[in-house]
């Protein structure tokens, strides 16, 4: 994966475990804000963070940087997967409360 180091090195190493904070963290954000079009514009935002990430990480400057980058670019996507999750639940939610009534 020579174009996309982050997801590279998300599954050659043991960044792994800020993608799952990420998704922790996210999930629960998701299912607080209890709205679709919110919760979208959060995997928007992720998404965003995450490009962005990328693209910098391809542009050789620092160590630091590039460490900086890769670590908000995996929370980036945990966050993408976290939210698509508290859209899952939010709607799971939903369905409950009207079969409910």
């Amino acid at each position: 994966m020579r174009y996309l180091p982050i997801l590279g090195e998300l599954f050659a190493s043991d960044t792994i475990i800020f993608c799952v904070i990420g998704v922790v963290i996210f999930v629960f954000a998701g299912i607080r804000m209890r709205s679709l079009k919110r919760n979208l514009k959060g995997v928007g935002v992720c998404f965003a963070i995450y490009a962005v990430c990328e693209a910098f990480s391809n542009i050789r400057t620092n160590n630091l940087l590039e460490l900086i980058l890769l670590f908000a670019g995996t929370i980036a996507l945990g966050g993408i997967l976290g939210f698509f999750v508290g859209i899952i639940v939010s709607g799971i939610r939903k369905t409950m409360r009207k079969n409910k009534t």
